[in-house]
């Protein structure tokens, strides 16, 4: 069995839905961002002051080349992490799906979590201008996704049982063996 790689902006439900379609299936859940922080003793925040958006990039390139070494996973990928270099070895080791969300929703659940998103500085005012810059230069990179699901409007276990039924259209016996394991 292959991986499940989540990708998408900041906001669109990359983990909650990840670890729900994780425990659902029996696969293992890894957030690139946590192995980051694992890989270094700092946040991805931390890493961006400390040491610049360079450094934290050429970090999570490495940790997402660690992690796509194991199979059975759903891997919550860095809002960032885009598939141009790695698209190659994503697609050999996986599947892609790109959760999808509108800038108004994301500007929302944003909202929730003031100061935790580095890249979205800390005036509240130019959220929605660097939201939609960084979307807009995203989004290319991110419609590269063998799948794309709308979740704008999904909870977290509607986004996981979307993912789950895309990827076995995609590929019907992706789950078969781990279920028999169950």
């Amino acid at each position: 069995m292959k991986n499940i790689y989540l990708l998408g902006f900041m906001g669109a439900g990359k983990n909650s839905a990840g670890r729900r379609l994780a425990g659902k299936t029996g696969l293992a859940f890894k957030d690139t961002d946590a192995e980051v922080k694992k890989a270094s003793d700092l946040s991805a925040a931390d890493i961006i002051s400390k040491r610049g958006l360079k450094a934290f990039r050429r970090l999570e390139d490495s940790v997402l080349k660690d992690v796509s070494r194991a199979d059975n996973q759903v891997v919550a990928m860095g809002g960032g992490v885009t598939l141009t270099k790695k698209r190659g070895f994503l697609t050999r080791t996986g599947v892609t799906v790109y959760l999808a969300c509108s800038e108004r929703e994301l500007l929302k659940r944003l909202a929730e979590a003031p100061g935790s998103r580095p890249l979205l500085g800390t005036d509240p005012e130019k959220r929605p201008a660097l939201i939609s810059r960084l979307l807009k230069s995203r989004r290319p990179y991110y419609e590269r996704a063998y799948i794309q699901i709308n979740v704008s409007f999904l909870t977290p276990a509607q986004t996981a049982a979307k993912i789950e039924a895309a990827v076995k259209k995609h590929d019907k016996n992706f789950f078969k063996a781990r279920y028999k394991d169950r």
